[in-house]
């Protein structure tokens, strides 16, 4: 089978499982099954594990990274205006959203941040493009780390 004969394959299957319970979706790595945003609600009440929650600066800084990359400590603060947390770098890490991508040739060799794949993934992106448009009005609107952006006519 030819790869245009696979891609073709999967995106029927898409299209197949578009308005169902799960959907095979596009992402960064390849295709998978997710659930749809739909039956969500009663999907968390099953597992009391509960996501974690990050302050809106720790999601200031992520955005930073990922709309600005590559962006160092510097970039960050001069940005948001106040000194970066630590905190917030070493959990995106652990997290697999971030890594050190390089350092800077400037005054004591800054690292430089970009995203990941795992990022990409978990965000139920195909690539950084699939980032929301910024606008300098854009309501502050809840953006739901876990559960991947409907795209207009999904």
């Amino acid at each position: 089978m030819s790869q245009e004969e696979v891609l073709s394959a999967l995106e029927q299957l898409a299209r197949h499982w578009q308005k169902r319970a799960m959907r095979l979706v596009e992402v960064s790595d390849g295709w998978r099954f997710q659930t749809n945003r739909q039956v969500m609600g009663y999907l968390s009440r099953l597992s009391e594990e509960k996501p974690p929650k990050y302050s809106r600066a720790a999601l200031e800084t992520l955005a930073i990274i990922a709309y600005r990359q590559p962006a160092t400590r510097g970039d960050i603060e001069d940005i948001r205006g106040v000194k970066v947390n630590p905190d917030f770098i070493r959990v995106f890490q652990e997290r697999g959203w971030i890594e050190v991508i390089g350092r800077r040739e400037t005054a004591g060799r800054p690292e430089i941040f970009g995203t990941t794949r795992k990022f990409l993934d978990d965000l139920g992106l195909k690539s950084l493009e699939d980032l929301p448009e910024l606008t300098q009005n854009q309501p502050h609107e809840e953006f739901d780390l876990f559960v991947p952006q409907e795209k207009a006519g999904n």
